[in-house]
């Protein structure tokens, strides 16, 4: 787990909102992530798929895009949409589907939102 906000400001002896952004870029990263009721932490680089929301998300979305339920050139389901399917938060979300693009499975196009890949 990573030390609280107030833990690291003291430690570093930084204001808290720029602990808290400096955090925000971690999760964006994928380095960190938030866990609810927990607080963040570090991505393990041994992490076994499925013991993390953004590991089901993204394999929930892999299994529709190899069942072919999405037309080539259609968008993926929203972020917001995945949100409220998943009861999880943006950056799982951001996670999941950016985990989907390192794997070649998806096209995230800014503005516009997710696509499948070309095959």
């Amino acid at each position: 787990m990573v030390p609280s906000e107030i833990a690291l400001a003291e430690r570093h002896d930084v204001a808290r909102g720029t602990v808290r952004s400096a955090l925000a870029l971690l999760v964006d990263e994928g380095l960190i992530e938030v866990v609810p009721g927990q607080g963040r932490r570090v991505v393990g680089a041994g992490e076994q798929l499925g013991d993390t929301a953004w590991a089901r998300v993204a394999t929930v979305l892999r299994e529709r895009l190899d069942a072919g339920e999405f037309a080539d050139g259609a968008p993926l389901p929203s972020e917001a949409a995945l949100m409220a399917e998943f009861d999880v938060s943006r950056n799982t979300v951001r996670r999941a589907y950016r985990h989907l693009v390192d794997e070649g499975l998806v096209v995230v196009r800014h503005g516009a939102g997710a696509f499948p890949a070309p095959r």
